[in-house]
């Protein structure tokens, strides 16, 4: 509700024979309707007032510019006789005030700045740091800090606090979070609620070294404020959803086989960019037959949707397997299950089976990106033989079967296409670079390769994907290596 409508009879017709008497030219007409429509209807009327002293000539009796002389290309001057430099506060306010088209611009500018860096960034914290320097590259405030409200109260969250600074709020930032109105301290300092709806995020603290926060300011800092909470509300709402996607994620992984014949290990890593729930998954259990049975898969998309494929499909495999079907049995029946649902995913997946006694491997794959084999020597090839097509396309799917033998000590390694597709290469560079990597990693333990290798792979940077990488070394039958 804007101030006006809050005026009293009485007010208004002071305020009236106040702009009468000052002479008020028609430009300065629609700065008083800023500074009026900008007050907080909770202000006291005395303050609204004093917020017109700004553009009103006070008891001296000084005049406005005659704008005519503007527009004529002199210099202007004051009726009372002085110059531009010699302008009292309340002139500099009429001047910038009675030429609105100019802040205007600036304000127009500054806040489609606000709203791009609200709008660009699901990450809270790089967020409000691009908005702090917007702020301060365009004079706003001269230090700015962001406080986030949480279950135990306001909680700092922007800039980083440096030596000497508070990590509480004081009692204006709380006032502000309470009243869900804006605060100001003497003239320099300036608490405004982050507001998104009917939620109250937290407070945009700022401060001014020497000038004093005007009418117009204030509404400015109200106007950039709103912007935030906005975009704090996105990048709140992406955080916790991405929180709520990694546990149901890892709650989804499985406990590995533990055999004294194989060293196993596996890790998964989230995509770090869009929805974090993904359709990867891995899995690795042993059979009574005395075989070890290594799969991994990938539904497509991600979501919700595709977490709950990937849950289903990933426990139809592993009850396939452990009934005695093979490789490409267990694919075959996976595909139809898929198909039976009638849902628009599909996947891939690539299961691997080892005798534990003989280290003979039978190997099927379904659109997978193939299983990497790495001998005791270190020397790395790909099992790219004839695959089938995704999970749940084709009707008449056929997958084909492998077989192979390994050497003692020698290690297999299955993934998802997360750790070798990029935008920037094809996935024959990334499976060439992957083979790269487990040469250079060596022969270590399991858990230490495969840390290695997806920090190699993906480093410190973002990537797009989910990433799984399963990773099992036969050392040979238990019982020739008890012998020896």
């Amino acid at each position: 509700m804007s101030v006006e409508r809050e005026l009293s009879g009485p007010l208004s017709a002071e305020l009236a024979k106040a702009v009468r008497a000052g002479q008020l030219p028609v430009s300065a007409w629609t700065a008083v309707a800023e500074v009026l429509e900008s007050l907080d209807p909770s202000v006291p009327v005395g303050d609204v007032v004093a917020s017109l002293a700004d553009i009103l000539p006070g008891d001296l009796g000084e005049d406005f510019p005659d704008a005519d002389e503007a527009t004529r290309g002199r210099r202007p001057r004051y009726h009372g006789g002085a110059d531009l430099e010699d302008e009292l506060p309340w002139q500099r306010a009429v001047r910038s005030r009675a030429s609105p088209w100019h802040a205007d611009i600036d304000r127009t500018a500054f806040l489609d700045e606000i709203s791009r860096a609200s709008a660009t960034s699901l990450n809270s914290a790089e967020m409000l740091a691009q908005i702090c320097a917007l702020v301060h590259s365009h004079r706003l405030a001269d230090r700015t800090t962001v406080w986030r409200a949480t279950d135990d109260g306001l909680r700092r969250t922007s800039p980083p606090r440096e030596d000497g600074e508070a990590d509480r709020p004081d009692v204006t930032a709380q006032q502000a979070l309470i009243t869900r109105r804006s605060v100001r301290t003497g003239g320099h300092r300036l608490s405004v609620p982050l507001l998104a709806g009917r939620l109250v995020l937290g407070v945009l603290d700022l401060s001014r070294e020497r000038r004093e926060f005007t009418a117009d300011d204030i509404s400015l800092a109200h106007a950039v404020a709103g912007r935030t909470a906005l975009g704090l509300r996105n990048a709140y709402e992406y955080e916790r959803e991405h929180e709520l996607a990694q546990r149901l994620q890892y709650a989804m992984l499985p406990t590995l086989a533990t055999l004294d014949e194989v060293d196993i290990a596996a890790r998964y890593r989230s995509s770090t960019r869009g929805v974090h729930i993904g359709g990867d998954w891995y899995d690795a259990f042993a059979r009574s037959d005395g075989t070890v049975v290594l799969t991994v898969g990938d539904v497509t998309g991600h979501g919700l949707d595709a977490a709950i494929v990937m849950g289903q499909l990933q426990n139809a495999l592993r009850a396939y397997a452990l009934e005695g079907h093979g490789p490409s049995s267990s694919l075959r029946l996976v595909h139809e299950l898929l198909r039976e649902g009638r849902g628009s995913l599909y996947a891939t997946a690539v299961v691997v089976e080892i005798q534990l006694r003989t280290g003979a491997i039978r190997w099927a794959s379904a659109g997978h990106p193939p299983p990497l084999v790495q001998d005791p020597s270190g020397e790395v090839t790909y099992l790219d033989a004839d695959h089938g097509p995704m999970l749940g396309v084709d009707p008449r799917c056929r997958i084909p079967e492998h077989q192979r033998s390994l050497v003692a000590g020698s290690s297999v390694a299955l993934y998802t296409d997360g750790l070798i597709e990029r935008r920037t290469s094809d996935i024959d560079a990334g499976m060439a670079r992957l083979a790269t990597v487990f040469e250079r990693c060596g022969a270590g333990k399991p858990a230490e390769r495969t840390e290695n290798v997806l920090h190699q792979m993906l480093g410190a940077t973002d990537h797009d994907d989910d990433v799984c990488l399963l990773l099992c070394r036969w050392s040979g039958p238990a019982d020739q290596r008890r012998a020896g």
